[in-house]
């Protein structure tokens, strides 16, 4: 039973740095503050209200608290409905952080900058970790790899439709944020290039630059992933990825002339 000894702030906070110090971010939670420091766990809640609160107040003091595996989703997901509201260009390190429930200080230290967490945030997206994951491992089956990139594409479109309608616009405005973040090696486009190139190398797509095929098989995706919605077109449906991503292989891979091969 930890005894009751009263506890300042301030000494609570050197616990916590001492924690940091000796065994990592990991160990920093409020069971162990309150261990460390001999009080109470409502004590030591009635403190500093949250080990993100403690975070911050580490932060405040000069102490920069390294994120845990789960802080850095939360700064993750945080940066989605941030970017989603305030757009690429507009959003701020400081909005992330609070919408996070973490320090700025914590967000530089695991991100470097804004730029380092934009390209974390596009490396976290799911259809990138598809096409990639598919390039390196196809199944041998054209239409079947096709139609999980479609999947994935068309439901992250829905999913995130603001968030795609924000990058849209910034990329036609000349976003320098997007910019920069054009010489990715990882972009999406590459993986995509990378798997048609096994196809045309199989002899089962045209002898065509790979990334001009990409570029075809993207547009057909943002036709019915983006544009449709963003213009109001009909034949939009009820945005259903299974059914759209069927379509969009049957397309690419078949065209719509009627007894086409």
């Amino acid at each position: 039973m930890p005894s009751q000894t009263a506890v300042t702030l301030p000494e609570l906070l050197e616990v916590a740095r001492r924690l940091l110090d000796e065994a990592g971010p990991e160990a920093l939670t409020m069971d162990r503050l309150a261990e460390a420091a001999g009080i109470s766990r409502s004590s030591a809640y009635r403190l500093v209200g949250s080990r993100e609160a403690l975070v911050q107040q580490l932060a405040a003091a000069g102490v920069d608290a390294p994120m845990r595996g789960d802080a850095r989703e939360k700064v993750l997901a945080a940066a989605r409905d941030v970017f989603s509201r305030q757009g690429l260009e507009g959003a701020t390190i400081e909005a992330i952080a609070e919408a996070a429930g973490v320090g700025t200080a914590t967000v530089y230290r695991q991100f470097g900058d804004k730029k380092g967490l934009l390209r974390a945030f596009a490396e976290s997206m799911n259809i990138r970790q598809v096409v990639w994951g598919t390039a390196r491992e196809p199944s041998g089956d054209l239409a079947v790899d096709l139609e999980r990139l479609a999947v994935a594409a068309l439901t992250q479109m829905r999913d995130d439709a603001a968030l795609m309608r924000i990058i849209f616009v910034e990329r036609l405005r000349g976003s320098s944020v997007l910019g920069e973040l054009a010489d990715a090696p990882d972009r999406s486009i590459h993986g995509l290039a990378a798997l048609l190139r096994r196809y045309v190398e199989r002899g089962e797509l045209v002898d065509d630059d790979p990334y001009r095929l990409a570029r075809a098989f993207q547009g057909l995706l943002f036709g019915f992933g983006l544009l449709g919605s963003l213009w109001g077109l009909p034949g939009d449906g009820d945005g259903d990825p299974e059914r759209d991503a069927r379509t969009v292989v049957a397309f690419f891979l078949r065209g719509v002339k009627r007894g086409a091969p």
